[in-house]
């Protein structure tokens, strides 16, 4: 019979997973890291793990979110010190690439040298309910700016995927190489930005 928690003990359990899931996905990658590693490194059953998440994959996309959360806030805050409105947008792309180069538990699943880690990771359900938590939050913020006259009028939602996608453009970096990658991605954010952009 599998041991009972009390209350406690499950936030303090779930709480050792994220900070114990972090620490062992940034140093091993998600690849290399088992459920047996996590389970052992709070002091819990394999099979109890299960009761706190549903895979390795689903702990993962919870402390990114975490992460991401916080990102976002501190974005937030940035953008709205900035007065120009192609500035606002500009810093949006920037920053989100910014993210994707910096941010060691990004790295350590869609880095140099992860894209097997990157395949595995993108036909769970997780990455799914994680990549339309960010298109959302894409969509709002588009419809936002519109309201405001920030970005022109056109469909949120393509325009909202069409930055996710562009995105991808991270998982390129050691092929093209640090320089060219910079100009690639200088020009698609200039690209984005006049394609967005109100006229002015």
């Amino acid at each position: 019979m599998p041991k009972a928690f009390t209350r406690s003990q499950i936030d303090q359990i779930k709480q050792s997973l994220l900070e114990k899931g972090r620490e062992y996905f940034i140093k091993y990658g998600l690849k290399k890291t088992s459920v047996d590693d996590l389970a052992r490194a709070v002091g819990i059953a394999k099979g109890s793990f299960y009761r706190f998440f549903e895979t390795k994959e689903a702990l993962f996309f919870a402390i990114h979110e975490i992460s991401e959360e916080r990102l976002r806030t501190d974005m937030i805050r940035r953008i709205e010190e900035i007065k120009e409105p192609d500035g606002k947008l500009r810093f949006l792309l920037k920053y989100s690439f910014a993210i994707l180069e910096e941010d060691p538990l990004i790295l350590a699943v869609f880095g140099k040298g992860k894209l097997d880690d990157f395949t595995g990771v993108l036909y769970t359900k997780q990455y799914e309910a994680h990549y339309r938590r960010d298109i959302t939050f894409l969509i709002e913020f588009i419809k936002e700016w519109q309201k405001i006259g920030i970005i022109r009028q056109l469909d949120a939602e393509v325009a909202g995927n069409m930055l996710a996608s562009v995105f991808f453009m991270f998982l390129q970096k050691d092929t093209l190489g640090t320089e060219l990658y910079a100009r690639v991605t200088d020009m698609i954010i200039d690209s984005m930005v006049e394609y967005l952009s109100v006229k002015r």
